[in-house]
């Protein structure tokens, strides 16, 4: 699917999504994630000077991330996602998505804590309250590993994160 059937408007989630303007076969790949690849140090220099926000970076390692372009930074979270991050930043279909439906994926699949630089950089590690309304919904988004161990194993299991993740808690 190429980014031209992907358009940007008004969620109920939050603020503006990204939905399909053609249905999406499960398994299909929805998009590659695109934006300038950061360490996590350049990535906390971005956010002391406020020209970031933190929704923006993408983990897809221990310490590098995407500082997503705009398209990509509208892809809402759900505690039930229609897609899921593969490899580095493929975003794939994880079932049937309908024409017009809004695509979202569980940001706590991309989140590793990288506790000791966080610390020694001063900075808070990233949680927000979810408002994605999913009858599964965990009221936060936070780390791969506050996941359930039966939400972190149907990840595991099917490979519906990103390898690096996957590296970690395999």
């Amino acid at each position: 699917m190429a980014q031209e059937n992907l358009e940007i408007r008004k969620s109920a989630i939050s603020g503006n999504g990204v939905f399909a303007k053609k249905a999406i076969r499960k398994g299909e790949t929805i998009c590659f994630m695109q934006g300038k690849v950061c360490t996590l140090r350049e990535m906390i220099v971005l956010f002391d000077d406020d020209s970031k926000e933190g929704s923006d970076p993408l983990g897809i390692d221990d310490e590098m991330y995407i500082d997503l372009e705009e398209l990509y930074r509208s892809i809402n979270h759900s505690c039930s996602p229609n897609a899921f991050l593969r490899g580095k930043n493929e975003l794939v279909a994880l079932r049937e998505i309908d024409g017009h439906e809004e695509i979202t994926y569980d940001y706590s699949t991309t989140m590793d804590d990288n506790q000791e630089v966080i610390e020694k950089s001063g900075a808070e590690l990233w949680t927000v309250e979810c408002n994605c309304k999913s009858k599964n919904c965990r009221k936060i988004i936070d780390q791969f590993k506050t996941l359930s161990k039966e939400v972190q194993a149907f990840y595991l299991k099917n490979r519906f994160a990103p390898d690096f993740i996957l590296r970690k808690f395999s």
